[in-house]
């Protein structure tokens, strides 16, 4: 017989707590060193991810409290992206699965405005996820009868700096979109966007939308993780990345995008959720950013991403301490710094209308910590304020991640530099790049040398990093790359060194 009853008992959310014992499959000390390729998730996102797992329903189609909290949580996810990157509006912010997804959906929405004779500017750094689409593009547009250009911009094959010199000349009345990496996961220089940006918007290409000027897309997927972003000083009208770069899940990508121009684009995938009314021949899409979310999403993943952003600018303001040390006062400080940054980093952003609610069981801890700090609560009560606040608030914690990446990269190249038969790639300013670092050991391949750190205990990427026609250009098949993120130490980086020193001197050199 079919028992239900004996069912119901495997599904936590229909019958109350579930504790559930997980044990790491890695028994090792490990150094992990691929960090740009995919960060490691703290206990805190995996936490929230668990408590989602057991009591989320679906967005935006039910009356009952789980799809209601499920909901506000979702979208406020939105909001706190929004303050990330000091969007406007949270409407600018669209999610999907990654950056690829969302230079995809560029992509599909300008497919229908390029004109023949267009062209489009990119340049040698680029992951394949930002030129293929483009390439991809101009194979559809073909079949339309239309031909398009796309023009790509050279580096210096030493130093990884872009020749700025070529892209202006490059960039002309029939360009209609520049896209440009915002650091490169090959030789981690991060180029001049803001520059680039200015060059774009004065091309005087004649957008439907009555824009005049190219559109200007960066991509950020190594760019956000590690470096304070702010799209309205970058003035660019897009940007993509993906959240599980920098310690969120997998699966989630983000876009931002200007609403003013976003809005007129026809959406990228039809169907359920993106549309506010049907009629036979009929169809009312949705305003952004849910005319661009179409069926369910990742529910889970961007709930936890927006607990995951607010746990990350806690952390990049050292606002983190470890619970079992500190007591009374000196824990209320910390609690209360952050609730704080809870408090700012949902700030409205346009009409986002949903309110902060400090948690039941810190609530008294909150009040002593107001209390401590007038200043703190009058300013939690301005608009202008507070929204001035948050954005110090996450500049300041994303360059202390950008200064940490800085001070193991430089370390890391100097270590390089006494190696005989190491070759580096990008600037030996770690201040001109981002936090990695791809070299080559004279007399063997990238993978044999990967798989060599491997037995030593040190995760390293090797091959072209999805950074094909970076290599090209450099003359190099393929590199071995270190990353650092927040939790890496100069303990990780001399023994991911030491190892490279160790392999290097076994082959001779």
């Amino acid at each position: 017989m079919f028992d239900a009853h004996v069912i119901r008992m495997l599904f936590p959310y229909l019958g109350g707590e579930t504790v559930i014992n997980v044990e790491s499959p890695v028994k090792n000390e490990r150094v992990f060193l691929d960090n740009t390729a995919s960060t490691q998730l703290p206990l805190p996102v995996l936490e929230q991810v668990a408590k989602t797992l057991f009591t989320y329903a679906n967005i935006h189609r039910g009356e009952y409290d789980a799809s209601q909290i499920s909901t506000e949580e979702f979208e406020r996810a939105y909001n706190i992206t929004a303050n990330l990157v000091n969007a406007e509006s949270w409407r600018e912010i669209i999610f999907g699965r990654n950056a690829t997804e969302m230079i995809n959906l560029v992509m599909r929405c300008l497919e229908c405005e390029f004109r023949d004779g267009d062209n489009v500017v990119a340049t040698r750094l680029e992951h394949n996820s930002n030129y293929v689409p483009w390439y991809g593009l101009g194979e559809i547009l073909k079949t339309a009868g239309k031909n398009i250009e796309i023009r790509l911009v050279n580096f210096d094959r030493k130093t990884g700096e872009l020749d700025m010199a070529q892209l202006e000349k490059l960039v002309d009345k029939k360009t209609k979109l520049v896209t440009v990496t915002g650091a490169s996961n090959f030789m981690g220089v991060k180029p001049d966007i803001k520059t680039i940006g200015k060059m774009a918007h004065s091309s005087k290409y004649s957008q439907p939308s009555g824009f005049s000027g190219s559109y200007f897309l960066v991509d950020g997927a190594q760019l956000v993780p590690g470096n304070p972003v702010d799209v309205q000083d970058i003035g660019c009208d897009f940007l993509a990345w993906s959240f599980h770069k920098m310690c969120l899940p997998l699966g989630v990508g983000g876009l931002y995008a200007k609403k003013d121009i976003m809005s007129k684009f026809s959406p990228f995938l039809f169907g359920g959720d993106m549309v506010e009314d049907v009629k036979e021949n009929q169809v009312k899409y949705k305003e952004m950013p849910w005319r661009y979310t179409a069926g369910t999403p990742n529910i889970i993943g961007t709930i936890a991403t927006g607990h995951g952003i607010n746990f990350l600018i806690n952390l990049g303001l050292e606002n983190l301490f470890p619970e079992d040390e500190m007591y009374g006062d000196e824990a209320t400080e910390f609690i209360g710094r952050q609730i704080e940054t809870q408090i700012l980093m949902n700030t409205p952003r346009g009409d986002f209308s949903y309110q902060f609610r400090v948690p039941e069981h810190l609530g008294p801890q909150w009040k002593k910590y107001l209390a401590r700090h007038p200043e703190t609560k009058a300013m939690l009560r301005n608009p202008e304020s507070r929204l001035k606040a948050v954005q110090k608030e996450v500049k300041t914690a994303m360059e202390n991640i950008m200064l940490h990446e800085q001070e193991l990269t430089q370390y890391a190249i100097e270590l390089f530099a006494r190696i005989p038969g190491v070759q580096l790639y990008g600037p030996l300013d770690a201040r001109k790049r981002t936090g990695l670092i791809a070299f080559t050991i004279n007399g063997m391949n990238s993978q044999a040398v990967a798989f060599e750190l491997n037995k030593k205990g040190i995760e390293a990427r090797n091959g072209n990093h999805c950074a094909s026609l970076a290599h090209q250009h450099a003359g190099v098949e393929s590199t071995v790359r270190f990353s650092f993120y927040v939790y890496n130490t100069t303990e990780d980086v001399d023994r991911g060194v030491t190892a490279v020193g160790e392999i290097s001197e076994e082959t001779g050199n």
